[in-house]
């Protein structure tokens, strides 16, 4: 058994000798482009929601697909559970005290800016000549 055993971790070894050719280098490494993120536009005060250059150089396959994600994601508002009182009232506590973000407590705030943001998407589709998405088709069609 043990014989058994030695072959085996020398015959390993060996194998491991072998792979290693003399002369051999490896590939020199690849460099990836690292994508960032998307920089998301502004809301103003009439909630008009004004795109980011980034989000207006992104081409029509990847808005519209945008579209579809923010759509698919307003349409599952319904089954998502209400934040609680006692909760935003603690968030909005702890964000006085340690700073922080308080974005995702008025969920209807952010309904109207997925809303205001799918539609500048729409618009900027249709100014580029892309097909558009009927929205309200969209978010009235059942899961």
């Amino acid at each position: 058994m043990i014989l058994r055993a030695v072959t085996f971790c020398t015959l390993s070894l060996l194998a491991a000798c072998a792979a290693a050719v003399p002369g051999y280098t490896p590939p020199p490494f690849k460099e990836t482009k690292i994508v960032e993120p998307m920089k998301a536009g502004d809301m103003d005060a009439d909630g008009v929601y004004h795109m980011s250059n980034q989000e207006k150089a992104t081409d029509c396959g990847h808005l519209r697909g945008s579209i579809m994600v923010s759509i698919s994601r307003m349409r599952a508002r319904g089954r998502d559970v209400a934040t609680s009182p006692f909760a935003v009232g603690a968030n909005t506590a702890a964000t006085t005290v340690f700073g922080g973000s308080s974005r995702g407590l008025d969920r209807d705030a952010e309904y109207r800016r997925d809303r205001a943001r799918v539609e500048a998407y729409n618009r900027h589709l249709a100014s580029k000549n892309c097909p558009t998405v009927n929205i309200a088709a969209e978010l009235a069609r059942p899961e």
